[in-house]
């Protein structure tokens, strides 16, 4: 296939079906090398089941009892996509971040453990909480479920100086250990504040290969790679985040990496992603897959996926594809932030 590198304004197309089996067995084999660290706003998922059919009338309230018969925890945010990169074969993952003195921190932090990622660059403090997304979820008589609105502790208040100043100085220690870096920064009140958004412009400057992903602030990094998806690129440029043609998509994104001076790495749900380096990008598209899906965590298999590719010397393109891969294994696993092993991103390729 011929690339268009000298006509910017044209959108240069790599198909996922391009990249070979013998080439993605190729890349994944690789994984087991990287050493890969994780930094940003690390949470706990709770799933709560609710059997409605058991619940009785409160004596002291006018109120049905929420019977809770399973509940299910899993680290999620910064902590799920740790655990995507596990799951993929890294030698080590490191996590560095800041969690409570609280029930969430310390269960986080034994969960984190039990899936083999080195916690030694967590910090544990009374001045912060444990961010949690809570699902509540009722069943019924046909075992059929709805979820409830999610309660959701975090922090409503900037992370205190003293707190920044030691998780820079924990990055710092982390990053001298990793070959690839994954942030998250997710939360209104989180973790990454502009200290650490220079340190990681450093680390980058570096050599480190890091990539970036950001809910409000995806504009604020330097030097790095970014990924939005739609919806948090045309936030970000103060649009509506409308129905675009993918070439339309491809521009902003092309804006994004100039302003960040950077790789923007964007995401398309569905119709695949988009990696735009300054004046040239490309569109990588994805196979549909049939419901049921359930796209939490979908992003993070993506950005664990995209870094191993590219830490193994896979080509931006390649690594989108095989990132499209893994959030298509993802998808497929309901009620839960799932993860993307080798031996499903081949078997799901082969499909």
């Amino acid at each position: 296939m011929e690339l268009l590198d000298n006509h910017p304004e044209q959108l240069v197309k790599h198909h996922a079906a391009n990249m070979t089996a013998s080439r993605l067995e190729q890349l994944l084999s690789g994984f087991g090398s990287l050493r890969a660290g994780v930094i940003g706003d690390v949470c706990l998922d709770a799933y709560w089941v609710a059997d409605l059919t058991r619940s009785t009338l409160s004596r002291e309230t006018p109120h049905y009892t929420m019977p809770i018969v399973e509940e299910r925890y899993t680290p999620g945010a910064a902590g799920n996509v740790a655990a995507n990169l596990v799951a993929l074969g890294c030698s080590k993952v490191m996590i560095c971040s800041v969690v409570g003195k609280d029930w969430r921190g310390e269960l986080l932090e034994q969960l984190l453990s039990a899936q083999g990622i080195d916690t030694s660059y967590l910090l544990s403090d009374f001045n912060w909480n444990t961010p949690a997304y809570c699902k509540t979820i009722r069943t019924g008589i046909q075992r059929v479920q709805q979820e409830d609105a999610r309660l959701d502790f975090q922090n409503f208040k900037p992370l205190p100086e003293t707190l920044a100043e030691k998780l820079a100085k924990e990055l710092d220690l982390m990053a001298e250990q990793c070959d690839i870096i994954a942030v998250t920064d997710q939360l209104p009140f989180g973790v990454i504040g502009d200290e650490i958004r220079l340190k990681l412009t450093s680390w980058a400057a570096k050599g480190k290969i890091i990539m970036v992903d950001s809910r409000d602030r995806i504009g604020k990094y330097r030097g790095v790679i970014v990924k939005p998806n739609e919806v948090e690129l045309s936030l970000w440029f103060n649009e509506e985040p409308t129905e675009k043609t993918s070439e339309e998509w491809a521009e902003m994104a092309r804006r994004l990496s100039n302003e960040v001076q950077g790789v923007c790495c964007m995401t398309l749900g569905s119709k695949g992603a988009i990696w735009a380096d300054r004046e040239k990008y490309t569109f990588v598209p994805t196979r549909p897959v049939e419901p049921p899906l359930d796209i939490v965590g979908a992003g993070d298999a993506f950005a664990a996926a995209s870094l191993c590719a590219l830490g193994v010397g896979g080509e931006g393109h390649e690594a989108a594809a095989l990132a499209n891969y893994a959030s298509s294994v993802v998808i497929r696993k309901i009620g839960t932030t799932g993860t993307a092993s080798p031996e499903e991103i081949i078997e799901v390729n082969a499909d």
